[in-house]
């Protein structure tokens, strides 16, 4: 069955926007790579004809579509370099995620040899954290652009558990990300539990014996 419906968003650099169904007024998910045409790309306004289908999360999107009336080839960059951009963006992510996890632990080394690890700890945490939620919102978007590189699950992870974690919840919250699957919330419950069973420590008699014993230049 055909229907028609307005496009009521659309980022052209990631290649995937909105549609309201005029039949139905549903809000569908609708991606360039499912353009049923040869001619332009579409815009904020455009009308569509499209069938709807389910993804592979079951979800209702609007493939493959059309435009519902002759559309005028314009020179926005053709999809292959949008998959080429989203994939630079997670090789980008990655890259960069891999320097913070060497400057962080070169910072802990610093700060436990110092005996300034407590002091710096919240500094730590709020880096971390701010780190931890750009790196959900870069996959938030190769997620919605059904982007097949993705940051692992088992990275976003040890962000948290380095003392990202409220970055993390707070990005799941607010981006609707990770937050869904059972599994992932487990792990991420014993993330908190264990990360918060450390500072405990730290801060306990025992921990203070700990950072005293690493502490060679101690003022």
């Amino acid at each position: 069955m055909q229907l028609t419906g307005k496009v009521v968003f659309w980022r052209d650099d990631k290649g995937f926007g909105f549609v309201v169904c005029d039949q139905t007024q549903q809000k569908l998910f609708f991606h360039i790579r499912d353009h049923a045409g040869t001619e332009g790309r579409p815009q904020m306004g455009d009308t569509l004809q499209f069938s709807v289908k389910q993804d592979k999360q079951s979800r209702d999107i609007a493939a493959p579509w059309q435009f519902a009336t002759a559309k005028t080839t314009t020179s926005a960059p053709p999809y292959k370099a949008t998959v080429h951009s989203d994939s630079l963006s997670i090789q980008y992510a990655n890259q960069i995620a891999l320097l913070f996890r060497i400057s962080f632990l070169i910072a802990v080394i610093i700060a436990l040899l110092f005996g300034r690890l407590l002091y710096i700890l919240p500094l730590l945490y709020l880096e971390a954290s701010l780190f931890t939620y750009w790196l959900y919102k870069t996959d938030k978007e190769a997620a919605i652009a059904r982007h097949g590189n993705r940051l692992t699950e088992e990275s976003l992870q040890l962000f948290s558990l380095i003392g990202g974690w409220p970055g993390a919840y707070l990005a799941q919250q607010q981006l609707a990300h990770k937050r869904s699957k059972q599994s992932f919330r487990r792990e991420f419950g014993f993330v908190i539990l264990g990360n918060t069973l450390l500072v405990i420590w730290l801060l306990s008699p025992w921990g203070e014996q700990f950072l005293a014993r690493m502490a060679l230049w101690a003022g």
